[in-house]
């Protein structure tokens, strides 16, 4: 079985975690499972660019020709759109993060379309996999998994008066002002000064041990897929206050310390909690169900039932 991913998701030297889970997601199930991936990466420094690389991904469906193109992101499926008729005989699987259904409209419209060639798609979150339910019913929910080896612990760390901003600043869909709101009120009001830690340009070995120091992991974003910083702080036994985005109230149902809240004030209140409470380590068995080793094993089942 040769499988060729199409990505425009995917670590670079500037960028070494972006698209990260993508590509442990293609190393673990060409390391653990019997098939041949060969990969297709996106990667012209234009933004939008990118999605008009006609040639590049021609010349790679005639040279490794594959059974099955996994797309990964709705829109880097637009030239697939172009090409279709002349590969209409692969099998094609989308799988859809966040933005690519959830963003501008014209993003959206042609994730919809490439929805609509795709053998399977793929769902990363429950609110993904109800907007394109409305559209096509060959629709699946499967999260990325999280790198086995996260979950692993090679020694005990001290939880520190620290809480994470989980991505750029930059970002404005993370929301970083209101995050800084949270942070005001806890020291104004509570008299809390946390050291803040922010996830940009930081490698994995840095992220993971920030999430084992810190007591506080705070999402403040507006729209979200899956957030696999989400999943990596519950390998890690961090709490999590939250906006309800994405399938994050799914993910932290059942954890203790785990919160959705949607005001500054509520926020504030969720983190003194945390701050006061009693730490424990979230269950075995919710890290298993996010981990790639459980999540790739639902991507091989999809592919083998392709080529049947």
């Amino acid at each position: 079985m040769k499988i060729l991913c199409i990505t425009s998701m995917y670590p670079t030297k500037d960028k070494p975690y972006y698209g990260i889970f993508v590509k442990e997601q293609i190393e673990f199930l060409k390391k653990n499972k019997e098939i041949e991936i060969k990969l297709c990466i996106l990667d012209n420094e234009n933004s939008f660019k990118k999605y008009f690389s006609f040639n590049k991904i021609l010349k790679s469906i005639k040279r490794e020709k594959p059974d099955i193109i996994h797309i990964h992101y709705g829109l880097t499926g637009l030239p697939i759109l172009f090409l279709y008729p002349f590969i209409y005989k692969v099998k094609i699987v989308t799988t859809y993060h966040g933005d690519d259904i959830n963003g501008k409209s014209i993003i959206k419209f042609i994730s919809i379309l490439v929805s609509k060639i795709s053998t399977i798609n793929i769902a990363v979150s429950q609110e993904i996999f109800k907007k394109i339910k409305k559209y096509q019913n060959n629709i699946v929910w499967i999260p990325c998994g999280v790198d086995d080896s996260f979950c692993i612990k090679d020694e005990n760390y001290l939880r520190k008066n620290i809480i994470i901003f989980p991505s750029s600043p930059k970002r404005k869909e993370k929301n970083f002002f209101m995050f800084q709101k949270v942070i005001s009120i806890l020291k104004d009001e509570y008299k809390l000064k946390p050291k803040i830690v922010v996830f940009e340009n930081k490698n994995r070995e840095e992220i993971k041990k920030a999430l084992l120091v810190s007591k506080c992991l705070l999402l403040t974003s507006k729209s979200e897929g899956s957030p696999q910083v989400i999943k990596e702080a519950i390998c890690c036994d961090t709490p999590i206050v939250s906006t309800a985005v994405g399938d994050v109230p799914f993910l932290v149902k059942n954890l203790k310390n785990c919160y959705i809240a949607n005001t500054p004030d509520e926020m504030a209140k969720r983190i003194i909690t945390i701050f006061n409470a009693t730490l424990e380590e979230y269950p075995k068995s919710i890290k298993n169900e996010i981990s790639n080793s459980y999540i790739c094993d639902q991507i091989y089942h999809i592919y083998q039932s392709l080529i049947k």
